[in-house]
């Protein structure tokens, strides 16, 4: 066998345990097993379910968001203080836009869609914040 194609080989055979390995996030668990409900197949469902997966991610953002705070140095949180309070003020401004009037002839998945964007951001955020955690 060439050395390629050994590679490949050991490549497709690790794959699997990669993916095994792999953390599930409790939160997108969560959310998933809610969608797989009866009530998660309908329009206010799977806005709902993903409303729900908002909460706890803005808890999760909190929660990491006050530990870099107790450990960074005075001109990191001063820093990290103001873009936070900056992207929150984003935030709002996003959700005034997103129940705009614009909605009115968008449909009922229009408030599934916007929910799932939200969790997006959020997690987003939350993936910058931890770049400051210890």
């Amino acid at each position: 066998m060439t050395r390629t194609v050994s590679f490949l080989i050991l490549m497709a055979l690790a794959l699997p345990i990669a993916s095994a390995q792999k953390k599930v996030d409790p939160i997108e668990a969560q959310a998933e097993a809610c969608l797989g409900t009866p009530a998660g197949q309908t329009t206010a469902g799977m806005t709902d379910c993903s409303h729900q997966a908002y909460l706890a991610y803005d808890k999760r953002m909190n929660d990491v968001y006050q530990r870099i705070m107790r450990n960074a140095d005075p001109q990191s949180r001063m820093l990290i203080r103001n873009a936070q309070r900056q992207w929150l003020a984003y935030r709002d401004a996003q959700h005034q836009a997103d129940n705009g009037p614009w909605r009115a002839d968008r449909g009922s998945m229009t408030s599934a869609d916007i929910e799932a964007l939200n969790v997006d951001a959020i997690r987003a955020r939350i993936d910058e914040l931890n770049y400051y955690a210890p």
